[in-house]
């Protein structure tokens, strides 16, 4: 029986994500776990003042007028058009709604592909706990969610469910998009080449060398494929962001992973199933780049969800326990409930009325500092906290940074010459020489305070919680 005053399971798992990230704490997590939604907000901000692509730096003082190939110029300019329609806010619910659609894509297949409900949901529940530590207001949350269309297709291609013809009309466009929309267009090239290898079809070759010619059609062409090649082969650079390092499992935010490996080993020990060539490579290729990496833990929950869904699945259907089967056969009425475009639109527009407003945090950026600027203009160049450059780009753009989140811009030898100041190692005067530093803006605690604290050349001009600057003499 359909129930229509009630929304569909897959349907609810939209509604709860969007409307619980838009409206809870979970909406400053997204603007607040760094610098890069004020960096990728200011840079949007100026190509949609100029009405061009941006193509030289504009924002620092080391590398002024630097050639500049931007990764997520498309990205930037929507996120910083809903900045300027509802400020912050606006990033927020474009953020949260590219997470529920993603998550609700996901549950979609499983429900498509003949899965329990029950089931369905719970390790969809799952997969958002594993992708929530890298849940913040950016462009990456768009390569999820074609992350998921990509790896759904392909699967059913996989299982003859959908025809070459049908890869050929929707991968090669998504290409173009994801091209431009994020640097990381490079997954998409990874899941083809991970069904080629394990279905050897023609098809997919075609379909590569469409998407590869598809992902030229870019403002800076095939230069942007190899900024993004060698920034992935320059640990130097990769290392200066969290999200690039190991998960930490003595940490919280690992809890989803944990379970994603555990309802993995559950099932590789008990059900021992019959895997197919690619789901193996799926499981063990992006299973070692989750470990390697923490930005691709959402990739690995999106990718194996449906597999670990897919073989419980079965094994449950053949090992039948009556309250998982009564349990399971109720949530299966309400998934025939109402569908949800209009819900959806409901949903937005409350939130859009909501009286909720959204800011970052003075405690965890230099807003004080910030104001403290403003009126006290400064001589010099500035030194800053690397996870400030973001923030200080996008709050003073009266004035440059020495360094922001664009580490495949800066470069190893920037990087480099920052670490030598920031770790107060040898030579690290000559550093703020040889870029003009009159002044830095660093965290109380910061060890260069305490060094310029001793120096005659060097006094405090402003200290608060979160803020101290120093400026020379």
């Amino acid at each position: 029986m359909k129930r229509w005053w009630l929304p569909s399971i897959s349907v609810a798992v939209w509604l709860l994500f969007f409307l619980g990230l838009a409206l809870s704490d979970w909406r400053l997590v997204l603007i607040n776990g760094d610098g890069d939604p004020c960096l990728h907000r200011r840079i949007g901000d100026w190509m949609i003042e100029h009405g061009a692509v941006i193509r030289q730096d504009q924002f620092s003082h080391t590398r002024p007028d630097a050639a500049l190939i931007s990764k997520e110029w498309l990205s930037e300019v929507i996120f910083a058009a809903a900045g300027r329609v509802a400020g912050w806010n606006g990033i927020v619910w474009l953020a949260a709604a590219l997470i529920a659609t993603t998550l609700w894509l996901l549950h979609r297949q499983l429900v498509a592909e003949g899965v329990e409900i029950v089931l369905a949901t719970g390790l969809v529940m799952i997969a958002a706990l594993a992708s929530s530590t890298h849940w913040l207001a950016r462009p990456h949350l768009v390569t999820h969610l074609l992350t998921a269309v990509f790896a759904w297709q392909l699967r059913e291609f996989d299982r003859g469910a959908i025809t070459g013809k049908r890869l050929w009309l929707v991968l090669p466009p998504l290409m173009l998009l994801w091209t431009n929309v994020h640097g990381a267009f490079f997954t998409g090239f990874v899941l083809i080449g991970i069904y080629l290898i394990g279905t050897r079809s023609l098809t997919l070759v075609g379909v590569l060398i469409t998407c590869l010619a598809a992902s030229l059609l870019n403002p800076n062409g095939w230069h942007l494929h190899a900024q993004v090649l060698q920034f992935l082969r320059t640990p130097e650079l990769a290392g200066m962001a969290n999200e690039f390092r190991s998960p930490d499992f003595h940490s919280g935010g690992t809890r989803g992973l944990l379970l994603e490996l555990l309802a993995l080993g559950g099932l590789l020990l008990v059900a021992r199933p019959r895997l197919r060539a690619t789901e193996l490579l799926l499981l063990a290729g992006w299973g070692y780049f989750a470990l390697h990496s923490v930005r691709n833990v959402p990739i690995f929950a999106i990718v194996a969800t449906p597999i670990l869904a897919s073989h419980w699945n079965e094994f449950l259907l053949s090992h039948p326990n009556a309250l998982y089967r009564r349990v399971s056969g109720r949530v299966a009425e309400l998934q025939r409930g109402a569908g949800g475009i209009g819900l959806v639109v409901v949903a937005m527009v409350c939130v859009a009325m909501f009286p909720v407003k959204t800011e970052l945090l003075p405690e965890r950026f230099p807003v004080a500092a910030v104001e403290w600027l403003r009126m006290h203009p400064m001589a010099g160049e500035m030194f800053n906290d690397y996870g400030w450059g973001g923030y200080l780009l996008w709050a003073l753009p009266e004035r440059k940074v020495l360094i922001d989140g664009r580490n495949d811009f800066y470069g190893k030898q920037l990087v480099e010459e920052f670490k030598t100041v920031d770790g107060i190692k040898p030579g690290w005067d000559a550093v703020l020489e040889k870029y003009r530093v009159g002044w830095t803006i660093l965290p109380p605690k910061h060890g260069l305070n305490a060094l310029l604290a001793l120096r005659t050349d060097w006094k405090q001009v402003h200290a608060d919680n979160v803020a101290v600057i120093y400026a020379r003499r």
